[in-house]
């Protein structure tokens, strides 16, 4: 023991004074990484081993400036504190405990953490098919808490922390005893002789002296393994400690494949993370990307759901274990790429841009409702019709960006629906009255395509040309329901049938709007007189037509204020195109395909439909699940 005049112990005092002052103002965790506050230090720079202010030091460890530490004696104890913090860290043997516990060796281990204010006794223990550990907080508790420490340690802060970090030594003849049988009897208590796995002992207290020397004593008597000696930091948890920890069995996307031909629906899985791949809270952990597709049409539920498990490979899905479950926002039979990365304690973390939330459907409820076959789609006969009328002056492109629309929708259709002959196209494409036509001298509908294969139909949309704007308020749209009669005997029988408008403006009325219709805009009735509400709804009845529409709204059709009543009549006129889906310019075309083709895929006779994401990629990079 020193006395406190001699100069070992002034040094002694300054070097411990500096540990409690930067543990107070920062932390060594915070002080290497350069994100603790900068006022606590000299030069307000904490990221490059500058000491902590002086005043700092003497107003929380009560060692006064005027005793006379000079600056070079300043600065040399600091870089004391510094130099005996890189010399004693250590956390060898970590990596080979670990290693035994992921193998199996140990079934479970003990981790006892003393720190500067608390200690803390958790177990890491394997569940059955757990890819990571299980970490059980077994005991907790504050050196004031337990006896005989609580009775020697001062109770301020400061003044306590100031003898634990090997300060006023000629205060310290009793501590030690007392933190060795307080440290001793938390041990006793927390891990008892029938403990399923060993011991080992994390001092988060580095250059803390009689911390480390009573983590010594009891290391020695209770047989633990390991002495890790680490910075002085009180974690939430020890996931630093468990971060190094490799895999345990192999983490894998779950996914359902279909198989085209026949229909059948089946579970697959691809590996994200093998057995033995370690991750690092600290820095980016490993990260695969995987490609998969929603679920087609018709045979989609509410969002697609990715399932993150684990389990051996010769596993039978019921006993897959989920380690996350996310739902995802994606069209139907639409393509994305899932991002994943392993973070410590075996967390995996998913990266998608898109939206999505967490899941609580248990995998058993997933891996059981998925459907075990999908029948054949119906044939669908969709019937696109485009408003090829549109302005043309300063370089308006309206009608070409309709046509393309349309193609971009027969494209999804086609891709949708699968199978080629599944689907057939017809077109029409219809103008602007002439306004000094009488009835009959005027057609309206310019061009006929019958029904013809997806390519065909695109290839025809591409050769057709924009016709003159004649009317800001209305087209020949009402000629298109008339039309549909003439058609009905390409229609194939039980097939799927959709009338696609893509359009801009509604139809002409049958007869004279009312003078509020007219009195702040010219709108013309139909020369021909025709009814497109009775021939429509003929056609839903009869036929059972669907009928979804595609708009580009005109800027007086958002302008309530200025033209309403005409407003109105769009909205009413484009409602009932657009009985089924009703989308704006520019929409998804998957979207609007799902609308299109949903009815025509059915799903199995228990209507359950798929929930998990489909498998996609290249076929050898997906194992598909053993029978159970």
């Amino acid at each position: 023991m020193h006395s406190n005049n001699g100069p070992n112990a002034r040094a002694a005092d300054l070097r411990a004074a500096l540990r409690v002052a930067d543990q107070l103002t920062a932390g060594p965790g915070a002080r290497d990484t350069g994100q603790a506050a900068d006022t606590g230090y000299e030069n307000g720079n904490c990221g490059r081993a500058i000491p902590p202010a002086r005043h700092r030091v003497a107003a929380l460890a009560a060692v006064g400036t005027n005793a006379g530490p000079t600056p070079g004696a300043w600065g040399s104890a600091w870089q004391d504190v510094l130099a005996e913090e890189r010399a004693r860290l250590s956390r060898a043997g970590l990596g080979w405990v670990l290693t035994r516990l992921a193998a199996g060796v140990f079934p479970a281990l003990d981790v006892l953490e003393v720190g500067s204010e608390r200690l803390r006794l958790t177990r890491l223990a394997y569940a059955p098919a757990a890819a990571g550990p299980e970490v059980i907080r077994l005991a907790e508790s504050a050196w004031t808490e337990l006896a005989p420490a609580s009775g020697v340690l001062p109770p301020e802060r400061a003044a306590r922390l100031f003898l634990l970090a090997g300060g006023a030594g000629h205060a310290t003849a009793g501590l030690g005893e007392a933190l060795h049988k307080s440290l001793a009897a938390f041990v006793r208590g927390a891990h008892r002789d029938d403990a399923t796995g060993p011991l080992l002992l994390a001092v988060r207290a580095t250059g803390w002296q009689p911390l480390e020397r009573a983590a010594e004593a009891v290391r020695e008597e209770s047989g633990a393994l390991l002495c890790l000696r680490l910075p002085a930091d009180w974690p939430t948890a020890p996931d630093d400690l468990v971060a190094p920890l490799p895999l345990r069995t192999t983490v894998w996307l779950a996914a359902a494949h279909v198989d085209a031909g026949s229909g059948t629906v089946g579970l697959v899985r691809r590996p994200l993370f093998a057995a033995g791949t370690r991750a690092d809270d600290h820095t980016a952990g490993p990260i695969a990307h995987v490609p998969v597709t929603a679920p087609p049409p018709g045979a989609a539920g509410e969002g697609s759901v990715a399932a993150v498990v684990t389990g051996g490979p010769e596993e039978p899905p019921p006993r897959w274990q989920a380690l996350r479950v996310d739902r995802l926002e994606l069209p139907p039979g639409s393509r994305t790429t899932l991002r994943y990365e392993l973070r410590g304690r075996h967390r995996v973390e998913l990266r998608h841009d898109g939206p999505h939330e967490s899941d609580p459907t248990p995998w058993a409820v997933l891996a059981s409702g998925t459907p075990r076959r999908l029948s054949r789609p119906r044939p669908v006969d969709l019937m696109v019709a485009v408003e090829i009328a549109g302005p043309q002056v300063d370089g308006g492109t309206a009608v070409e960006e309709r046509l393309q629309e349309a193609a971009a929708v027969v494209d999804a259709v086609a891709e949708a629906v699968g199978a080629e002959d599944t689907l057939r196209v017809g077109l029409l494409g219809y103008r602007d009255h002439d306004p000094l036509h009488r009835a009959g001298e005027h057609e309206p509908v310019v061009h006929r395509l019958g029904m013809a294969a997806a390519p065909d139909a695109v290839r025809g949309l591409a050769a057709w040309r924009p016709c003159p704007l004649r009317h800001d308020f209305a087209t020949g749209l009402e000629h298109v329901p008339h039309e549909l009669a003439a058609w009905r005997r390409l229609w194939r029988p039980d097939s799927h049938r959709v009338l696609l408008v893509v359009g801009s403006r509604p139809p002409h009325p049958r007869a004279r709007p009312p003078q509020v219709l007219r009195r702040g805009a010219a709108v013309r009735i139909c020369p021909d007189r025709l009814d497109w509400r009775s021939a429509l709804a003929t056609a839903r009845d009869y036929d059972g037509l669907a009928c979804v529409a595609v708009v580009d709204e005109p800027v007086w059709m958002e302008d309530l204020a200025g033209e309403p009543h005409l407003a109105h009549w769009a909205a009413h006129a484009w409602d009932a195109f657009g009985t089924e889906g009703r989308f704006t310019a520019g929409h998804d075309p998957r979207l609007i395909a799902a609308a299109v083709v949903a009815p025509a895929l059915c799903l199995p006779q228990d209507g359950a439909p798929i929930r998990l994401v489909v498998a996609d990629g290249t076929a050898g990079e997906w194992q598909h699940a053993v029978a159970g």
